[in-house]
């Protein structure tokens, strides 16, 4: 089999546009709103992710909504999964985590989090670095202590994905049908 070969199942260059591309069975994207889990960041977790967030903005690029809406991402998928005490609040003197923020069974997740203003987030990660995560999560900030878990993608298909453009930056953006939902079985 050629490398382009749909067929060939342990080709690891599949370009995005070739359908069909391995995809989730069930995708993000064909769950109603009302599906995706919803959780709650407790008040003793959100002041100090604030602070933390606060510390961070002055130390480091980004706003102190920001730094906080990425955190609150970060607990809303660490809860489900029972890691939700490891979630880093250490600043480091480079601001980054290293390209991963949860560590899962032996995997790296890298979690990406929007806010209030996107109602059908796609999950966008920047491609002007190396993909260091196994997986990549998609979260949305629905209130100002709530997040809803839209879905993740293993590190293949953000690879794989489009590279698009904003403001000269490349990032790979990756549609909701190539997202697996999260698993209800976990809540």
């Amino acid at each position: 089999m050629t490398q382009n070969d749909p067929n060939d199942r342990d080709s690891a260059d599949v370009s995005a546009p070739q359908e069909p591309a391995a995809t989730p069975l069930i995708s993000a994207a064909e769950l109603d709103i009302s599906q995706y889990p919803v959780i709650n960041v407790p008040e003793n977790r959100f002041y100090p992710f604030t602070e933390f967030a606060n510390r961070l903005s002055d130390s480091w690029y980004g706003s102190t909504r920001n730094h906080l809406i990425s955190k609150l991402g970060e607990f809303g998928w660490a809860k489900p999964l029972g890691i939700e005490k490891d979630v880093d609040t250490e600043i480091r003197a480079d601001g980054g985590d290293g390209g991963t923020d949860l560590n899962y069974r032996g995997a790296t997740v890298d979690v990406k989090t929007v806010g209030q203003h996107r109602s059908d987030p796609a999950l966008t990660v920047d491609a002007y670095e190396p993909l260091r995560a196994d997986y990549y999560a998609l979260a949305s900030r629905i209130g100002k202590m709530d997040v809803r878990l839209i879905g993740y993608a293993p590190r293949k298909f953000v690879a794989n994905a489009p590279v698009c453009h904003h403001e000269g930056e490349p990032y790979h953006l990756v549609e909701q049908r190539y997202l697996f939902p999260f698993p209800n079985v976990l809540i």
